[in-house]
């Protein structure tokens, strides 16, 4: 008796559960969600060794606001990593299309719509620019 009693009020938990997991998704999908700020490089790149101290700087200024991912293309291994990662992220075109860009600086915000984009560049502020209105576009999206 205490096991048949058990299951019919364990059944609508579990299914509540079940449902809440699958619209978990969804709800958060409508929230606010980071744009993405790409950067596609390479141990060998001097451009990319002159960009590093700038991007480092950034991620510690906007990585609460931004998600940030470094594709890099030093060899054929993390050539592979990079792509399974692009891919994943739903950007897998855009990384074939500009691997052999290093130094490429990209930012996504919903949809991966590419918001901005730059090889070689150096100006911090067209940087803070492009992250600052990418944070302000999301920001907008959340309300509606």
């Amino acid at each position: 008796m205490q096991t048949a009693t058990r299951s019919r009020f364990l059944k609508p938990i579990l299914a509540f559960l079940v449902l809440a997991a699958s619209l978990a998704p969804t709800a958060f999908a409508k929230r606010y969600t980071k744009p993405t700020v790409v950067v596609i490089r390479a141990e060998w790149c001097s451009t990319c060794q002159k960009l590093e101290p700038t991007m480092n700087d950034l991620m510690n200024e906007y990585g609460d606001r931004l998600n940030f991912v470094v594709l890099d293309v030093t060899s054929e291994e993390s050539t592979a990593a990079s792509a399974a990662t692009a891919r994943r992220l739903g950007i897998g075109r855009f990384f074939q299309t500009h691997q052999q860009r290093t130094s490429t600086v990209a930012v996504f915000g919903k949809g991966n719509r590419v918001l901005y984009q730059a090889v070689a560049n150096f100006d911090r502020g067209a940087y803070v620019r492009a992250f600052n209105q990418a944070i302000a576009q999301a920001g907008k999206g959340s309300k509606d």
